[in-house]
């Protein structure tokens, strides 16, 4: 039986408690821009077959899948670098205006997650700025609100005193996940 990166990205989450945002809208949302629609688990390389095969026949110990998995959230998918895509998830604001706005955050696929220990791996989360003199997000609105969002990634890494960051979007649209 074959099983692809969804058993990987499965076992991943699985290490994380949390409330994971895949399912797909009733109705799809106006964007700017052409975008591509894409799921988390497309930020992440696909894993070897050869390294499956071991997993399923029970040749691998668990330090060495996650030390696989660890390896493979750290390693972006240099392909998305430039395209304008539409991403759903869950903001964690990283600064904040004097009227509670934020204008850098970051997405994450999971409610909470960078509340909780350990992070997304880098490659799991994107670091997400407004253009200058855009208001940016009310804070009460981000954190456990999931969106959708509308922007060209990039791949860069960032660092926050989260996490790390392997993608970058500059915002072009954001709304509520329907």
């Amino acid at each position: 039986m074959k099983i692809g990166k969804s058993l990987i990205l499965t076992t991943l989450l699985a290490l994380l408690p949390a409330v994971s945002v895949q399912a797909k809208p009733v109705e799809k949302p106006a964007a700017k821009a052409e975008a591509k629609e894409i799921t988390w688990d497309e930020l992440m390389p696909a894993p070897d077959q050869k390294v499956i095969d071991r997993y399923q026949a029970g040749k691998m110990e668990r330090a060495d899948v996650i030390t696989y998995l660890d390896k493979l959230g750290q390693t972006p998918v240099e392909k998305l670098d430039k395209i304008t895509v539409k991403i759903p998830g869950y903001l964690v604001p990283l600064n904040l205006n004097k009227d509670q706005k934020a204008t850098e955050l970051l997405l994450v696929p999971t409610m909470g997650a960078c509340v909780h220990v350990p992070p997304p791996p880098p490659n799991q989360t994107i670091y997400v700025k407004f253009k200058k003199g855009e208001e940016g997000i009310k804070v009460e609105e981000a954190g456990y609100t999931p969106y959708w969002l509308v922007g060209t990634l990039h791949v860069e890494t960032n660092q926050s005193e989260y996490t790390e960051t392997l993608y970058a979007m500059t915002v072009d649209s954001l709304e509520v996940y329907k």
